[in-house]
């Protein structure tokens, strides 16, 4: 074999070499970017879910049914808290709903109401015996009903017990995670801290996202009942509850609660709840069209000249909550409540979400 043909096969070899460690490289390549992909796209799914009142169970059911694909965590209305800090069911449990739940892969955290009584709290927060028996009826309710945690709604607490609630929100985290189970806490909106009223300067959001595994912030209710009639929860607003909830709570735990309902002011002095087919039909009975507010994000109808009476949250408004979700790289959101949601509602969370 003369001296050109030892050096072709030599460039032969060093070329087949050459492309075997390129391909292995490659395929070392692609294997990392999946995996990293995977865990990127496995870490930023949302958490999305509903609060499931015992009432309107018709609705509710059929709600859930439809979309249960779309959620991965429900929390059903369960329980009322005693003054000897037990625990009342609210009515008879939808067992049903919770094994269909679960064979879907959706969380179930059973929902425990104070029925918006701060000094029933107070009292339990500051006597020993009653505290830890209510810690104790709380884990033990989550293991009985082998469900995966549970939510406080304590709502209207008294601003003396920010301290204390925190504490108790400590403790209670610790023994449900002794037992794997979660602990979601709802906090009422706020876009500054300590907060603007009583209720909100009683939750210590920093202090409860730090031992909570979910913090569900009720960004609606800007305007209420007995207030006069506006948004329930204009853009800006639910912006600014965004930005706060950043700068306090690990981002993974903040969960934006979305309201699905509207109020109706027209003919009476505290406001109805009113849903979007709702509002069509009295805009059509009154020959009058439902209307967007650009500076809120949610739809009105005006009856009479002055300020529109009836202000409705839908899919629109929604849309516009989900982005500000995205931007803050928030954990999720959490709907009040299901059974009220417009035709497009939840397309409108796979689209942004899913």
């Amino acid at each position: 074999m003369n001296l050109k043909s030892r050096i072709i096969i030599a460039i032969l070899v060093i070329s087949l070499l050459l492309s075997a460690a390129l391909s292995q490289t490659f395929a070392v390549e692609m294997l990392y970017k999946s995996s990293k992909n995977s865990k990127r796209k496995q870490s930023s799914k949302k958490i999305v879910g509903a609060w499931l009142p015992y009432w309107d169970t018709a609705k509710v059911n059929r709600a859930f049914t439809r979309n249960k694909k779309t959620m991965n965590e429900m929390s059903p209305y369960w329980y009322y808290v005693l003054p000897n800090a037990r625990l009342r069911p609210t009515s008879k449990f939808n067992l049903r709903q919770v094994r269909e739940a679960k064979k879907a892969g959706v969380k179930v955290i059973p929902m425990v109401s104070n029925h918006y009584n701060g000094a029933l709290i107070s009292k339990i927060l500051r006597n020993r015996t009653l505290r830890r028996r209510h810690i104790r009826y709380l884990v033990n309710m989550t293991v009985k009903r082998r469900v995966h945690g549970v939510e406080l709604d304590y709502e209207g607490l008294l601003k003396k017990d920010r301290k204390r609630y925190a504490a108790f929100v400590k403790h209670l985290a610790r023994a449900l995670h002794k037992r794997k189970k979660l602990l979601s806490v709802t906090v009422q909106a706020k876009t500054k801290i300590p907060g603007h009223s009583e209720a909100t300067k009683a939750q210590a959001w920093k202090a409860i996202g730090k031992y909570a595994d979910r913090v569900r912030i009720m960004a609606y209710d800007y305007h209420w009942k007995t207030s006069r009639p506006g948004a329930i929860a204009p853009i800006n607003w639910v912006r600014k509850i965004a930005r706060l909830a950043k700068k306090t709570i690990p981002a993974k735990k903040a969960i934006l609660g979305i309201g699905t309902y509207g109020y109706n002011w027209y003919g009476n002095s505290r406001a109805k709840p009113i849903t979007l087919h709702q509002a069509r039909l009295i805009a059509k009975r009154n020959k009058k069209r439902l209307r967007r507010d650009k500076r809120t994000g949610e739809v009105y109808l005006r009856l009479k000249p002055g300020r529109p009476g009836i202000w409705i949250q839908d899919s629109g408004s929604l849309r516009q909550k989900l982005k500000i979700v995205k931007k803050y790289n928030l954990g999720g959101v959490f709907f009040w409540r299901m059974g009220n949601e417009d035709a497009k509602h939840w397309r409108v969370v796979r689209q942004e979400l899913r």
